[in-house]
C-alpha cells in the first residue's frame, strides 16, 4: 500500500506553481481548447463541457489541450488551484456522469475496454517513496519526472467521453470531492487509476476509485480538473 506523502508547503495565494513530471509551470495562461471541441452547450465555457447542469474541465488541469497534466497535487492544493480560477473541484457523482454519460457506459467511450484507446497500459516503475516525500525537494521532482508517463492532454483523442471530455480513465489520477459511500470518510478520493492501471492490475472504468488517502496525501500520479455550475444563459466566448 502507498504511504502518505504528506504536504510540505501551501500553495501560493496569487500563482500556483505545480509540476509537469519533474518541471514547475505557472499556470496563468489563457485556457487553450482544440476547435472541434469549441462548440459547447450553452452555460458553460468553450473549455468546459456540460454535464447535466455542470461544467466540466475537457482536460485534466492545467486544461490546455497538449499540455502535461499536473501531478504531485493535494486535495487541497486542487481545490485552491480551481477557487483561483472560479471553479471548484469536482464531486464524485458530477465526474462519474461526465465519464460514463447517458447510456452508463464502463468506460467513457463503451461498455468493452480498448487496448491503447486511452492511456492506462504503461509499465509501472520502481517509486523511492522516501525520495518523494521529500517534495519539494530538488531530489522529489526529479524522481517524480522519471515516473512520470502522463500523456500530453487530449492527444489520446479516442479516449473521449459523450460530452468531449479527455483522459477520464487512465492518464493522472484526479482528486474529486467525495460524494457516496466509501470505506474510510475522508472528504476527497481519488478516481480513474492512472497511466499504469489500477492498483492490483485492473483496467480503469468510470467507478475506478481509491479512497485510502486523506487530503494531504500527493504521489507522482495524482492530478485533478475542475468543475463549476453551469450558468443559465450563455458563456461569453
Amino acid at each position: 500500500m502507498r504511504r502518505l506523502v504528506r504536504a510540505l508547503t501551501p500553495l501560493a495565494a496569487v500563482v500556483s506553481v505545480a509540476v509537469f513530471g519533474g518541471e514547475t509551470h505557472a499556470a496563468r495562461e489563457e485556457p487553450r481548447v482544440a476547435e472541434s471541441d469549441a462548440k459547447a452547450r450553452p452555460g458553460c465555457p468553450k473549455d468546459m463541457a456540460r454535464v447535466g447542469d455542470t461544467c466540466v474541465d475537457r482536460y485534466e488541469a492545467p486544461n490546455h489541450k497538449g499540455a502535461k497534466p499536473l501531478v504531485m497535487e493535494t486535495a487541497m492544493e486542487a481545490e485552491e488551484w480551481c477557487a483561483l480560477r472560479h471553479k471548484r473541484l469536482c464531486k464524485e457523482d458530477e465526474w462519474i456522469s461526465a465519464c460514463e454519460g447517458a447510456q452508463r457506459r464502463t468506460y467513457p467511450y463503451g461498455n468493452e475496454h480498448e487496448d491503447g484507446r486511452c492511456n492506462d497500459d504503461k509499465e509501472w516503475r520502481t517509486v523511492n517513496e522516501a525520495t518523494l516525500a521529500k517534495w519539494p525537494a530538488v531530489e522529489a521532482r526529479e524522481h517524480t519526472k522519471e515516473l512520470y508517463q502522463a500523456a500530453p492532454s487530449g492527444s489520446k483523442r479516442r479516449c473521449k467521453s459523450e460530452s468531449g471530455i479527455y483522459d477520464l480513465t487512465g492518464n493522472v489520477e484526479e482528486w474529486v470531492t467525495r460524494t457516496r459511500e466509501h470505506a474510510n470518510d475522508y472528504h476527497h478520493i481519488l478516481i480513474g487509476c492512472y497511466w499504469s492501471g489500477c492498483y492490483g492490475g485492473g483496467k480503469p472504468t468510470c467507478h475506478s476509485t481509491n479512497a485510502a488517502h486523506g487530503p494531504g496525501f500527493r504521489f507522482y500520479e495524482t492530478g485533478f480538473r475542475c468543475c463549476k455550475d453551469a450558468t443559465k444563459h450563455a458563456e461569453p466566448r
